[in-house]
């Protein structure tokens, strides 16, 4: 058996080449409760019954669910094998996908007084060109006027995005939020950020001479001679 990836869809394919995984097939397995029928699970997780219990056939057929029959009822029972799992780590994996893309759509609309720095800032304004492992860990470091950080969090918390202003947290994505008197931003493909100038001196005080170097390469800031004698040493 093997694990599939079209687009957004993602399958296992076995020998009878039936494509369990689902929106529908990853809420039977994250919402059925052993003992209760087909009808009440359908009716809980808001699908046709028809749908609902087609579905449950085929992951019975994967042991992920085991069907007794009582009567005129269908009981169900879960059997938590390798494949439940693997179920439950793709719903956690495509849940942070789409909390992800929420994020970035937000923050391009939102009213608040809000950018973003440190290694936040530094993947932008490179335009990927240098992306910073707390970026890749979907960490993202993110300013805002004292006076919109309380409206900051309870968006954050309607849209069910981790936050902290202290201590990381394993949840991803995260927006580590900073509180700050006065900021200016600039955009970026309509993302706010901390000015280019100010960046530059962040990266100047935590001497990051390849963030420098690449900022210069695309900004032609006529940084200090060593930041381009450093590119020019590695074309050699």
């Amino acid at each position: 058996m093997r694990i599939l990836k079209n687009s957004q869809t993602f399958k296992f394919q076995g020998s009878s080449n039936i494509m369990i995984v689902n929106e529908i097939t990853i809420k039977i397995i994250r919402n059925a409760k052993d003992g209760e029928s087909i009808r009440s699970l359908a009716s809980r997780i808001g699908f046709a019954y028809s749908a609902v219990y087609n579905w449950v056939l085929e992951l019975e057929k994967y042991e992920v669910i085991k069907i007794t029959r009582k009567g005129n009822k269908n009981i169900i029972k879960t059997n938590k094998n390798w494949i439940y799992k693997k179920f439950i780590e793709l719903e956690s994996a495509i849940s942070v996908i789409d909390q992800d893309n929420e994020f970035w759509e937000l923050v391009k609309n939102i009213k608040l007084k809000i950018r973003f720095v440190r290694g936040s800032a530094i993947t932008i304004w490179t335009k990927g060109g240098f992306i910073t492992g707390d970026f890749y860990d979907k960490i993202y470091f993110l300013e805002a006027a004292n006076k919109d950080v309380d409206s900051l969090k309870k968006i954050l918390k309607e849209k069910n995005i981790a936050y902290t202003e202290d201590k990381l947290i394993n949840k991803r994505p995260l927006v580590y939020i900073i509180s700050k008197n006065n900021l200016k931003k600039e955009k970026i493909n309509g993302l706010p950020v901390m000015p280019l100038k100010e960046l530059v001196d962040y990266c100047k005080e935590l001497y990051l001479d390849n963030v420098l170097e690449k900022l210069d390469l695309l900004y032609n800031l006529n940084l200090n001679k060593r930041y381009s004698e450093i590119y020019t040493n590695i074309g050699k």
